[in-house]
């Protein structure tokens, strides 16, 4: 596991920030990266709190497919490297998702339905 700032665990409280609406600028900030809509698109159509390594395999097998050659390994090790130290934090920053490094569990939180109703307009 790639050491860094572990968050509170799940039941935790949530911030006092927690109920402060995403400015648009976040919005966008927050969906501009591929992975990061990934992320949310899984969490969305999961029950509860899901393995990071389930989270990260998702991302390596769709990155797979769009590209060439036999690089899974490096590939997953790269997608493991950018979700613990990139993407988790910046989301669990925005309260969109919670994550626990001890139990290796994310779900989404609180401000994760500002950005999951975006989606679409990402991807298109």
């Amino acid at each position: 596991m790639i050491s860094g700032k572990a968050t509170d665990d799940f039941e935790s409280i949530t911030n006092e920030e927690t109920d402060q609406r995403l400015s648009e600028t976040e919005i966008n900030e927050l969906l501009a990266n591929r992975r990061r809509r990934v992320i949310l698109s899984f969490l969305q159509v999961q029950d509860g709190p899901v393995e990071v390594e389930s989270l990260i395999e998702h991302l390596t097998y769709q990155e797979l497919e769009a590209c060439s050659g036999d690089r899974s390994t490096r590939l997953f090790e790269e997608i493991m490297e950018a979700v613990w130290s990139e993407h988790l934090p910046l989301l669990a920053e925005h309260d969109v998702i919670k994550y626990d490094r001890e139990s290796e569990k994310v779900r989404g939180w609180t401000n994760a339905g500002q950005l999951t109703h975006r989606l679409r307009e990402h991807d298109n």
